[in-house]
């Protein structure tokens, strides 16, 4: 592959798990930083809209990826979110009230998230993000949010002025949006449905961008990207539940949570390893003719052209859960700077409440055990980075995560 290297970063959703994301891009940093100067589209879901952001107003850069993993690993809870017994009793009341039809502003999470919105706003450095974008030092940056009144897929893209916004004629569920990047954007792609509260951009209300596109990479691909570097952070097939005990709050919403998370990555990557696939194999039957001559076609019947994408995806090795849970046991302050309501959800020995305190534990012990996991898991995959720059690949199929 010849073509001038155009990486799109594709950041997946899951909450206090996106600590490993900087894991990951901090080992590139350090040992293959032509990978990061060869990014010109970031796309992310939930925290990867958020770590996604922080790049593009940062610079897609050592320094910047260090900074951001100096602001996680320094993360309290109460920097990011909180809960009382008595929100949760208000919450209970007025979703009473909205069954009876008597409920008229939108609900309310369980949790306080002025935290995260303060750290949005702060930490985030907004005309330095539309300024990149402005001089065309980066491509796109683009977030995804579900609209909560069609559930569909709402892309709010802020794109460099030679790029066309991307548009999904053949999937009515994905609409894009131009716009000039804001902490709401950001916001209404993070906000956890039921947990967090729904976020208003231009009179309609969005919550999680993870329920429908939580990986997205067809937003990548459109906006110009000809190779990705995935990271999603999901592991291992979870372990199963021993049946007959009654499920807590804290299992129940980590059920939630792992549900919400599980995406249609790993079909879209499929889906692209078919396509490379294809075109690998029409190329060496019928000679370099075949790909202009497939693109014609398709360009014929109005869709847009194939093209070889190489990609790496990297994930989890070990299961993030049981990581949180052996934390929560092992680090007793942890448990100690968490309210009462939040010790009740989140220290548990059931596994699927686990997997609740790996989405929700937005602390810097926990983070910095999570990136030392991800820059762990990147190591694995050097020689597959590099290719991705040189553009020796010996083929066009993606180097996968672990478990795939």
């Amino acid at each position: 592959m010849t073509s001038v290297p155009q990486i799109g970063l594709v950041l997946s959703g899951g909450g206090a798990r996106g600590a490993y994301e900087l894991g990951v891009l901090q080992w590139i940093a350090e040992h293959e930083p032509e990978v990061l100067s060869s990014i010109r589209v970031l796309t992310g879901s939930s925290v990867g809209a958020v770590n996604a952001a922080y790049l593009a107003s940062h610079g897609v850069s050592p320094s910047a990826v260090t900074s951001l993993v100096e602001l996680w690993c320094s993360l309290e809870m109460s920097d990011v979110l909180d809960a009382s017994y008595l929100r949760m009793l208000r919450i209970l009341g007025s979703g009473t009230r909205r069954l009876f039809g008597r409920g008229a502003t939108p609900a309310t999470g369980i949790f306080r998230v002025d935290g995260l919105r303060e750290l949005v706003q702060r930490e985030i450095a907004w005309p330095r993000l539309h300024e990149r974008l402005a001089s065309g030092e980066l491509d796109a940056l683009a977030v995804a949010a579900t609209d909560i009144a069609t559930g569909g897929t709402h892309l709010f893209v802020h794109h460099s002025p030679q790029l066309p916004v991307p548009r999904w004629p053949h999937d009515r569920s994905m609409i894009g949006h131009t716009v000039e990047m804001r902490p709401e954007h950001v916001l209404a792609s993070t906000s956890l449905p039921l947990l967090f509260s729904p976020v208003k951009v231009e009179g309609r209300w969005y919550t999680d961008g993870g329920i429908r596109q939580n990986t997205p990479l067809s937003p990548a691909l459109r906006l110009g990207a000809n190779r990705l570097v995935v990271i999603s952070l999901g592991g291992p097939d979870q372990s199963v539940e021993r049946p007959g005990t009654f499920p807590g709050i804290g299992q129940l919403v980590g059920k939630l949570l792992n549900s919400l998370f599980l995406d249609r990555m790993r079909w879209d990557l499929d889906r692209l390893d078919r396509i490379n696939d294809v075109l690998d194999a029409g190329t060496r039957e019928f000679g370099e003719s075949f790909l202009p001559r497939i693109q014609e076609q398709l360009g014929r019947l109005g869709r847009r052209p194939y093209a070889p994408i190489p990609y790496v995806n990297i994930k989890p090795s070990g299961d993030i859960g049981q990581l949180a849970a052996r934390l929560m046991r092992e680090v007793p302050a942890l448990g100690d700077a968490l309210s009462r309501p939040m010790r009740s959800l989140l220290m548990s020995d059931n596994l699927a409440a686990a997997d609740a305190a790996s989405y929700l534990l937005f602390d810097g012990r926990y983070a910095a055990a999570l990136i030392e996991e991800g820059y762990r898991d990147a190591g694995k995959y050097g020689e597959a980075l590099r290719d991705l720059v040189s553009g020796e690949s010996r083929n066009e199929r993606g180097a996968h995560g672990t478990d795939s």
